[in-house]
C-alpha cells in the first residue's frame, strides 16, 4: 500500500500498463464470439450448469468423451448458473469474463515476480511484453482452459517464491485439476523452494508434491475408471485406454526423433505468439482485405522489431539474475512442446503460457541492455508494433465476431424449432455450442441416431462442418426442413 501512496516513475508506469492491458482485454472479450476448442469446453460448462453434473460421453461437437480436467469447466458452469435467470445471453455473455478476469491477474501476479526477482524497471520493461505479447492478449480473450492453467502456474510460483509452502501446492494442485499440462510448473516450484529454505527443501518439496498430487489425482482416477487411462487420450498406447473417438485413435502415435525436424512446428509456434489462430498460415488469408499483403509484411517486421530485446537478453543471459531459475522455467515447459512435436510433430504455443514471465524478464532485460543511442530508436519501433498488435487483435476478433454473427438465424432456427434433447449431425464443436445441441459424427458408425443434420458445404469458419461427399449425398434423401440461401445452410430431417 506504500507503493500505491507514493509511487516511484516505474511504479506509475507499471500501473498505466496494467490498467491499460486490462480494459484491453475486457474489451476485446466483450466483442469476441466464441470459437475453435472453446465451443466445447464451454458447451460442457452449460451442460453442468443445467444438469448438476459433470458430463461423460455427451456430444457436443466431438466423437469422444469427457475426458478433460475439470476446473475451468465447473467454474465456467457456476457463472453460467449465477446468470442464467437473466437469460441466456446475459449467462453467454458472463462467462466470457472469465478468461480477461483470469488474464489480468496473471498480468499482475507476473509483474509482482518480476519485481521481486529484479528491479521494478525490469519488471516495468517485462510487464510490457506481458501486457502486449498477442499470445497472452488471445488467451485472455478466448474462452480456453489455458489462460487458467497459466494464471494458476504463475500464482504458484509467486507464492513459492514467498515461502507460503502449503497455499503454493494448492495453486500447483489446482493447475493439475485444470489441465494436465500443469504439473510442468512442478519442477520451477521445487526448484524456488531448495534456493528459498536449502535447510527445509526436502521437507517442503514433499508437502508441495503430496498436496498438488493428492488434488490432480482425483481427475487422474476418475479417467482411469471411465476410460482405463489416468491421462486420457495421451499415452492411449500405452494404458490400452477406452478406443472411441478419432481423438484417441489420431492424436498419439510412437515417439519419432524425426519429428524434431518438422520446421512447420516451430513456424507455427511462432506465428501463434503474435497473434495467428492455431498458427495457421492460412488463418492470415481468410478475410479479404486490401493491401493483405503488405499488411502481412508490416506484421512480420513488427514481430522482428519486437524479438529485438528478447535476443539481447539471451547475448547478455550471464548477467541475468536468477539465471537457473529463469532456465528452469522456461525449460521446463520447452520440454513440454518437445514431448507434442516428439510424439504427434505438432504442438501450440499456448501450451507455454505459464513460462511467459519467465520470457518476459528476459526481453526486459534485454531492452535494458541495448545501448542508450539506440533505445530510443528501439523502443519507439516497439511500441509502433505494439500498437498494430492491439489493432490487429481488434480487426481479427471484430471481424471474427461479424462473421459468425452472419449465421446467427441459422442457430436460432435450430435452437428454436427443436427438442432440446434432440441431436444433430455435425463434425462442428461450434455448431454444437451455437445451437445449443448434442452431436452425432459424420464418420460414426450409426449417423442415423441423430434426429437433424446440419449442412453447409461453404462454412469456412469451421472446415470440421464441412459434411464429406459421401455424407452430403446421403442426406438428399431426407426431408429439408430449413434453408437460408444468403449463407449456405440447409438443416434436414433425418428419417426415423
Amino acid at each position: 500500500m506504500n507503493i500505491l501512496r507514493n509511487p516511484d516513475k516505474y511504479t506509475k508506469f507499471s500501473i498505466a500498463v496494467i490498467i491499460i492491458g486490462i480494459i484491453i482485454r475486457f474489451w476485446l472479450a466483450s466483442i469476441h464470439h466464441v470459437s475453435g476448442d472453446a465451443c466445447w469446453q464451454l458447451s460442457n460448462s452449460r451442460f453442468m450448469a443445467e444438469n448438476h453434473k459433470i458430463p461423460l460421453f455427451e456430444q457436443f461437437g466431438r466423437d469422444e468423451p469427457f475426458w478433460a480436467p475439470p476446473l475451468f469447466h465447473i467454474v465456467a458452469a457456476l457463472i453460467y448458473a449465477a446468470f442464467q435467470n437473466f437469460g441466456k445471453d446475459a449467462a453467454d455473455f458472463a462467462v466470457k469474463m472469465l478468461s480477461p478476469l483470469l488474464g489480468s491477474l496473471t498480468l499482475i501476479i507476473s509483474f509482482q515476480i518480476s519485481k521481486k526477482l529484479f528491479n521494478k524497471k525490469t519488471a516495468f520493461y517485462s510487464l510490457i511484453f506481458m501486457a502486449f505479447i498477442p499470445l497472452s492478449i488471445d488467451y485472455s480473450v478466448f474462452s480456453y482452459v489455458d489462460g487458467m492453467v497459466a494464471f494458476l502456474s504463475v500464482l504458484s510460483v509467486h507464492l513459492a517464491l514467498k515461502n507460503r509452502i502449503f497455499p503454493c501446492a494448492l495453486a500447483a494442485g489446482l493447475a493439475m485439476l485444470a489441465k494436465y499440462n500443469g504439473i510442468f510448473i512442478l519442477p520451477v516450484i521445487l526448484c524456488i523452494i531448495y534456493i528459498k529454505n536449502r535447510k527445509n527443501a526436502m521437507k517442503n518439496a514433499i508437502i508441495i508434491l503430496a498436496v498438488s498430487m493428492a488434488i490432480g489425482s482425483v481427475w487422474f482416477a476418475r479417467n482411469w475408471v471411465y476410460l482405463q487411462n489416468p491421462v486420457w487420450p495421451l499415452m492411449n498406447n500405452v494404458f490400452h485406454g477406452l478406443e472411441t473417438g478419432t481423438f484417441a485413435k489420431t492424436e498419439i502415435g510412437e515417439l519419432s526423433a524425426r519429428n524434431i525436424l518438422n520446421v512447420n512446428a516451430a513456424a507455427s509456434i511462432y506465428l501463434e505468439i503474435f497473434g495467428v489462430p492455431n498458427g495457421d498460415i492460412s488463418a492470415l488469408l481468410f478475410f479479404r482485405l486490401p493491401y493483405l499483403k503488405l499488411l502481412i509484411a508490416a506484421w512480420l517486421a513488427g514481430t522482428l522489431v519486437f524479438l529485438i530485446p528478447f535476443f539481447r537478453g539471451i547475448k547478455s543471459c550471464r548477467e541475468l539474475n536468477h539465471r537457473g531459475l529463469i532456465i528452469m522455467w522456461i525449460g521446463s515447459y520447452l520440454v513440454l512442446a518437445l514431448l507434442y512435436i516428439l510424439n504427434a510433430s505438432w504442438t501450440v504455443a499456448r501450451f507455454m503460457l505459464p513460462a511467459f514471465p519467465a520470457i518476459a524478464m528476459i526481453w526486459g532485460h534485454g531492452l535494458q541492455k541495448i545501448k542508450t543511442r539506440m533505445k530510443k530508436a528501439v523502443i519507439a519501433m516497439i511500441a509502433i508494433a505494439i500498437i498494430g498488435f492491439v489493432l490487429a487483435s481488434f480487426i481479427k476478433i471484430s471481424l471474427a465476431a461479424k462473421s459468425w454473427d452472419s449465421y446467427k438465424q441459422d442457430f436460432e432456427w435450430a435452437e428454436s424449432n427443436t427438442n432440446k434433447n434432440e441431436k444433430f449431425i455435425t463434425g462442428s464443436q461450434c455448431i454444437s455450442y451455437n445451437i445449443r445441441r448434442q452431436t452425432v459424427a459424420p464418420e460414426a458408425d450409426n449417423p442415423d441416431t441423430a434426429d437433424y443434420a446440419f449442412a453447409n458445404q461453404n462454412f469456412r469458419l469451421d472446415r470440421m462442418a464441412i459434411l464429406s461427399p459421401a455424407m452430403s449425398k446421403k442426406l438428399d434423401g431426407n426431408t429439408k426442413v430449413y434453408e437460408n440461401r444468403e449463407t449456405g445452410t440447409i438443416i434436414y430431417k433425418m428419417k426415423g
